[in-house]
Order: C-alpha cells, then structure tokens, then sequence
C-alpha cells in the first residue's frame, strides 16, 4: 500500500484537545508518533514533547477512544495499562501494533498536580482489523473527482463515522465531503485526496491513502495544421497521467448555425468503440475542418472530458466555400476594417477566427456579420480566419493585423549654425517595404501647448527615400513625420516632434537669459524673455531625455517672460509664438558650487569673448583653470579666460576649475557648456557692397582724370 501522499507529511493532529483540568499557562505537549504507517507486528514510539523542557515532569500514556455520541471529532481517552503513576521518559513503546489507532499524552508536576494534555495522533495500519474494517468502491485507491466513491464500514458496531486527514494535516469526518448513510459514506465531488478510515466508539479501520485526481482534460494535436488537398493528417490524442486500459474516441466538429458560435461532434465512422491507439489518421485532407477526442475505460466506461477542439487549415480554394478578404493582402494595421466575404453553396455563413492562443471566436466578438460579410472593427487580432456553414468550411487566411506603427524621427545636426543643411531620418519598425514617407514643419497650437503639422513644400505624395535634406537652415524648428503604403493610402502615426536648435539670433523671435549666461546655480530663479513679431509667446524646454515641457512646469509664464522656480532642471530653452521660434540656449543648472559663466549667444568671429568662473557665494576662487574638450588652456590670466579674436576653431566645450583657499586640497569644477563662434554675416555682407562701391569709385576718378588730361591736350591743339 503506497505511503507517498504523507511520505513527507509525517505526523498528523486530529486537531482536538482533550483537556480535563488543564490548568492555565501551563504548556501544551507535543505527541510524536513513529512510525505513522505500520505493518502488523511493528513497534511504535510515543514522544511527548514538553516546551520549554525543564525536570520534574511525569509523563502519562493514553488510548484514545471515538466518542460518537458528541460531535463527529470528539474523543474519550483511556490510560494505558501500567501507565496510572506516568513515567519519568518522555516516550514510550507500544510492542505488536497490529492496527490503526489513536493516542494522547499528558504531562503533569508539582502538589498538587498540573497536567496538559496532547492532541490526539494517529498510527495508520493498511492491514485488516477483524473487529473493523474499511471497504473502499469502486476497489482501487486511485479516483476521478466526478467518481463518487463508497467508503464502507464494517465490524463488531452498530455506529460508525469515515474519517479523513488531508496532505496538509487537517482533519474532517463525512459531513463535510459526503453523507453519511448507515455505516456507509458516499462522497460527493468536495472529496480529495487523503487517509480515510472508520471508527467506532471502540475500535479503528484500516486506513486508506486514496488519491483523487480531476477528471483529466485530454489535448487534441494535429499534425500537419496546414495543408494542401488530398494530404493525410494525424490525430493525437494525449491523457495525463497515462495509463494501460484506455480507448481513444475522435469527432468532427459541426457547425451549429443557430449561435454566433457553438458545434456540435459528430463521431468519425468506424469510431463508436473507439480506437486502443492514441493516433487517428485522416486520409485525403481537402478543406479547412475542426476535431475533437476523448477517452474512455472500465464497465460501464468512464470517460475524460471532451479536448478542445483543433482545427486542420486548408489554403486551397474550395469550389464549394470560399474566403475573400479585402484589402487583398495577409497584413493590416489596427485601425484598418477589412471585410472578409464567404461565398459558396449556401445562404448562411458566419466567419471564424484561432488566435494565437488557440481561443476560437466569431465575427460578433470582432466585427459585424452583414449577410455574408464580415466587416472587423479595431478589436481584431492576428490569427487564421475561415467562413463556415452547416455543411462546408472555406479555405483559410493567416492574417496578421499590427498595431499601427510610430515612426521614429531623427534630426542630424540638431544644433546648428545658420545655413547648415540638415538631413531628417523616419524610421518605421518592422521596416518592410512599400513605404512612402511624408515630412511636415511643427507649427506650435498656442491654444493646447501642442503642435500641429504642416506638409513642407512638395511634399504632398510624401518620399520613397526615409530621409529628407532641409538646405540652408538659418533658425529653431520642430518637424515630424509619418508613413504610408497601399490603395487607399493607410497612415502610420505621425512620429514625436523633434527639433533642430540655432543659437543664431532670429531677427523675428529672439529669447534673452536674465542672468546672461548658460550655467546658473539650482538655487537661482531665471528670467526667459522672448521678444520679436508676436503678442503671445511660450517657453519651452527639452531635457536630455527628449521629453518637452512649457514654462507652466518649472516656472511660471508672465506676458512674454517666463520666471523659474525651483524645479527647473538642465535642458534646450527656446521660444515660440504661432508662426515663431526663437534661438535656443542650452542652460545648465548646476546644484555644485561653481559654475563657468559664458555667452548665452553665438560669439562672431574676429570679436572678443571673456569665460570666468563663479562661486555660489561671492568668495574669491582660487588657482583658476579653463580647459576646452578636457585639455587645459594656458592662461597666464588664471581668474578669466580671455579668447581674442575668436575663431572658428574655438568652438567647443569649456569647464573651469579651482580652489576656494591658494594652499586648499579641494577643487571645485563646473559643468561643460558649449561655445559657438558664427561667421561675421553683417560684415561679410557688408564687405560684398563695399567692393563694387570702391572698384566704382577708382573708376570714376580715374574717368575725371583721363576726361581732364583730354580737354588740356584739346586747348593746346587749338
């Protein structure tokens, strides 16, 4: 007899004290019983354990009896014999075990004499008591959950409870998992797995470890899934659990037309006493068809439930039934509708679809059925879709439906001087092709703190190349883009707005940084101050994660002025109206303790610029460097960084560096902030008047000269 549900288990309480003058605080003992499961003629050890241990206890040895007057867990206990003075061992040895029992200890010290009883424990004999016996129907210790069982009792009683004690320990009698009928227990399908046994009010059973399992749920697969006419395909069917004495029983699914989706089975020919191989081959596959198994075994049978049903896919067309989606192709976006239309040698269709999942719905879970045509809504999913009727099933279509895609847009350069070319980049996962890009100008909504996209000249049947080449770049700007393929053009989303930064003053918008420089201390507030051809203007800032936010986050917005708080962090600032950007400023707020104080605008080459290096307080900083792109500067200067006149080749990233005492340890060094030199625009252009004005000059002085040198050769020939 198998022990293994409680092989790990061990010993088990019947969860009721047996007190009879148990005095308060004193502790309750433990019973150890081992061995739990005996054989006829084995010796089991009583252990009674008291917690904290100390002396002075006796130790008493009882029997415990069944009360069945009381309630269905109650019980009498009898001393055994030779036990009335208790002993100084804390165990004690029951010789010749021949059968199931239950048994208690107490413990007791002191005058007079304070016991505590145990929770009775029971030792478990799989062999039959003469006096009592329990007979489990149907015979085996193996059952289905929606089996019911019979759990008989039989010996020198005329009473009798069916007890059980579950793999977790607890105790419950009949009442609970079935009815008691005589000396009969019948269970219902609460039962579950455990140690059963009868009692009388003086004797044991038997016990028997019975397990219940749930009625096994077989899987249906099939093999090949897709086909093409005149394949054979196989049926198998797989029962947990496996074992000998099993027939295997295979349908067809038919389709029962009067719901949105329900089949009825009906059994394959030459399958009523079911097969004894778990394999079932159907020869010549034509058209799309679903199945179904089950298994049986004993007499009368008993059967598992029915698997689920799997389906078997044809691509061919069935002259009989036919499948057409429109728009004609396998792959769509979400927001698409397609329309699946049946057509074939029936008035009533309904179309169905497998998911990924193997979870079979209908249209109206998706769509709505109009005649013959399905239309699908933005609910659909991926999965193979079929048109059935009673009597004939379509070809199939495995179609995959995408979420709509969100191109990502890349700027290159995003900062730039003015007339830099830039290149923008939409990128569309998965890339396949097929794809047109269109590119479109960020125009700011001032009513929403959003944007709104406006095509770029020519643009209107959009690119076959993902990149577009924006010449002659001259200030800020936010653009996007989006992609589209097919006939009626279906549309990706449009990408998030990214934008390419000038630090070159534009004449129409401009923004100034109050205090004037790029790097200021976490603590100060800053004035944003846009100006130029606008009345309503917005602060605006990219972090460096991307994400944009208005002045209203980190600031508060003021006419045309935005003023900072606190919360204001590192990032892109720049202005915009409705028709506007401003240049933008790369600010950085530092919470350390010195900061590089430098231009907030391009510096034009030929100029002067001055870097310094400012401490939160107005403490002298000491031993000053400057370095640019990591390399230090020589600076016989050391408290400012004196660049004249500038260059284009000074453009990079400086930082400063020095000490608040001339002998201290500590350095204090700044962030980095970017410094960029534009060309002379002014001067150059002024240079391109002046050249001509000058060559015209020379010109006509020398015209007056030689007209001069004419006239006096003139008068001296007259």
């Amino acid at each position: 007899m198998g022990h293994t549900l409680f092989g790990a288990l061990g010993l088990f309480s019947l969860n009721i004290l047996l007190y009879c003058g148990h005095a308060q605080g004193v502790p309750h003992p433990v019973l150890t019983v081992s061995p739990s499961w005996t054989s006829p003629g084995d010796s089991v050890t009583l252990t009674c354990r008291v917690e904290p241990q100390s002396a002075g206890w006796r130790f008493f040895w009882y029997k415990a009896a069944p009360k069945l007057s009381s309630t269905d867990n109650s019980y009498t206990s009898k001393l055994l014999a030779g036990g009335t003075t208790g002993t100084e061992q804390d165990s004690y040895i029951l010789h010749g075990q021949t059968h199931t029992a239950g048994y208690v200890c107490r413990a007791g010290r002191g005058d007079p004499v304070s016991y505590t009883r145990s929770y009775v424990k029971i030792v478990w004999s799989g062999a039959v008591n003469p006096a009592a016996s329990l007979t489990v129907s149907p015979h085996r210790l193996q059952h289905y959950s929606t089996e019911s069982l019979s759990l008989i009792c039989e010996g020198n009683s005329t009473k009798w409870r069916v007890k059980k004690v579950d793999e977790d320990g607890r105790v419950s009698s009949c009442s609970k998992w079935g009815a008691m009928n005589g000396s009969t227990c019948n269970t219902d399908t609460t039962a579950s797995s455990g140690v059963y046994w009868c009692e009388s009010e003086t004797q044991f059973s038997n016990a028997a470890n019975i397990t219940i399992h749930r009625v096994p749920h077989p899987v249906l697969t099939v093999s090949p899934s897709w086909t093409s006419p005149g394949d054979s395909v196989t049926l198998t069917c797989s029962v947990e659990l496996p074992s000998a004495g099993w027939r295997f029983f295979w349908y067809k699914a038919v389709p029962e037309m009067s719901y949105t989706y329900y089949y009825t089975y009906e059994i394959l020919a030459g399958g009523t006493n079911g097969t004894e191989q778990d394999s079932y081959i159907l020869h010549g596959q034509t058209h799309t068809a679903g199945y179904k198994c089950r298994a049986g075994r004993g007499d009368p049978v008993f059967y598992t439930q029915y698997s689920g049903v799997k389906f078997v896919w044809s691509g061919g067309v069935n002259p009989a039934a036919s499948l057409t989606v429109s728009p004609h192709r396998l792959q769509h976006f979400s927001t698409e509708s397609l329309s699946l239309i049946c057509e074939g040698n029936s008035t009533k269709w309904r179309v169905m679809k497998v998911d990924e999942y193997g979870d079979v719905s209908s249209c109206s879970y998706w769509g709505e059925m109009t005649g013959s045509t399905c239309n699908t809504d933005t609910t659909a999913r991926s999965g193979v879709y079929w048109c059935e009727s009673v009597t004939q099933s379509s070809s199939a279509a495995n179609i995959t439906i995408h979420r709509v895609p969100r191109p990502v847009l890349t700027v290159s350069p995003s900062r730039t001087s003015p007339g830099d070319s830039v290149t923008l980049t939409c990128r569309v996962e998965p890339q396949s092709a097929g794809w047109r890009f269109f590119w479109y100008k960020a125009v700011p909504d001032m009513s929403h703190y959003s944007y709104t996209p406006e095509l770029l000249a020519g643009g209107t049947n959009g690119t076959e190349q993902d990149f577009y080449i924006l010449h002659g770049q001259t200030h800020t700007a936010g653009y996007v883009c989006r992609a589209g393929r097919g006939d009626p053009v279906s549309y990706t989303l449009y990408s998030g707005v990214k934008f390419v930064w000038s630090g070159g003053v534009n004449p129409a918008a401009s923004l100034t940084v109050s205090p004037h420089r790029l790097q200021h201390f976490s603590t100060e507030s800053l004035s944003l101050i846009c100006e130029g051809n606008s009345t309503e203007w917005r602060v605006k800032k990219a972090d460096e994660y991307g994400d944009v936010s208005p002045c209203f986050y980190w600031g508060e917005m003021n006419g045309s002025t935005c003023n900072t708080n606190a919360r204001a962090s590192s990032g892109v600032y720049w202005c915009e109206s409705e028709t506007q950007f401003s240049n933008a400023a790369n600010i950085t707020i530092h919470s350390g303790d010195v900061i590089l104080v430098s231009s907030v605008h391009p510096v034009t080459e030929g100029h002067s610029v001055t870097l310094g290096c400012k401490l939160r307080t107005e403490n002298f900083l000491y031993n000053v460097d400057f370095y640019k792109n990591d390399k230090l500067i020589p600076n016989p200067a050391r408290g400012e960084l004196l660049i004249s006149p500038v260059t284009k080749s000074d453009e990079g990233f400086y930082k400063c560096r020095g000490r608040k005492s001339p002998q201290g340890l500590e350095t204090l060094t700044s962030a980095e902030s970017w410094l960029s030199v534009k060309y002379p625009e002014e001067a150059a252009s002024s240079s391109v008047f002046l050249v001509p004005l000058v060559v015209g000059l020379v010109s006509g002085v020398l015209l007056i000269i030689l007209l001069l040198l004419f006239l006096r050769r003139y008068r001296k020939s007259e």
